[in-house]
């Protein structure tokens, strides 16, 4: 049996791998993590720091990337319509799944949904049997949740317990990876860095000329950016290493 473990470069994907590098052989446990081509580099690094902390590999899958998915779809997405998750992670994750796994080996995924993370995920169990949502491709995805109970202190004193560290960015944002996330708040695009600004301006302005109008993936997100600062997001990794 080997266990997938969804690795995003957050807290709870970390916890989960942690949980099954506890409890099965190291061999068996098969991290993957799906690469947007919007994540912050500071995932990427952290990511690198796993692996040598963990001494794992862990499984990198390429997408289309935000840029060629917003383009196919002549919009960006935002909270109102939000593709990215399914393009960018979960239909790249599934084939690479049926290549390499279905019909071929017993597999179980295991994913860091927590039940106090929102309304539609407060009545998630351990375990579930979810479908292929692959075009033409249907086949049982067995998957487990193993930190679906537990709190968001309880996450974090759960790395603390074993000695990794969690991602940086969890200093300023709520959700890390994506650099800036759909979800992200005022207060997040406030303080993201002028890489992440330049990036999601780009963008915007691309896939507006695409479409021969204004496209935004935060509603008047080039005022946000520009509010004055308290400090610099820089200034909080000052002599930190991951």
């Amino acid at each position: 049996m080997k266990y997938i473990v969804s690795v995003s470069g957050g807290k709870d994907s970390t916890a989960c791998l942690l949980y099954m590098l506890e409890r099965v052989k190291k061999e068996d446990v098969i991290p993957v993590f799906c690469d947007t081509k919007w994540e912050a580099d500071v995932t990427y690094e952290y990511l690198d720091y796993l692996e040598k902390e963990l001494e794992i590999e862990i499984i990198r899958l390429e997408s289309e990337g935000m840029l060629n998915l917003a383009k196919r779809k002549k919009m960006i997405p935002n909270r109102a319509y939000r593709f990215c998750t399914y393009n960018l992670k979960i239909v790249p994750f599934q084939k690479w799944l049926k290549d390499n796994f279905v019909g071929k080996e017993d597999f179980i995924v295991v994913e860091g949904i927590r039940r106090e993370e929102s309304e539609a995920r407060a009545n998630i169990e351990i375990f579930e049997i979810k479908k292929s949502v692959l075009k033409g491709e249907k086949f049982d995805i067995p998957t487990m949740y193993p930190i679906a109970y537990w709190s968001k202190e309880k996450v974090f004193s759960y790395l603390a317990e074993k000695g990794i560290k969690p991602n940086p960015l969890y200093k300023i944002f709520n959700r890390v990876g994506c650099m800036p996330c759909i979800f992200a708040s005022k207060y997040e695009l406030l303080y993201l860095p002028e890489k992440y600004k330049k990036r999601l301006r780009r963008l915007e302005e691309i896939i507006g000329q695409e479409i021969g109008q204004k496209a935004y993936m935060f509603h008047s997100s080039k005022d946000r950016l520009l509010e004055p600062k308290l400090f610099e997001f820089e200034d909080l990794f000052e002599g930190i290493e991951v």
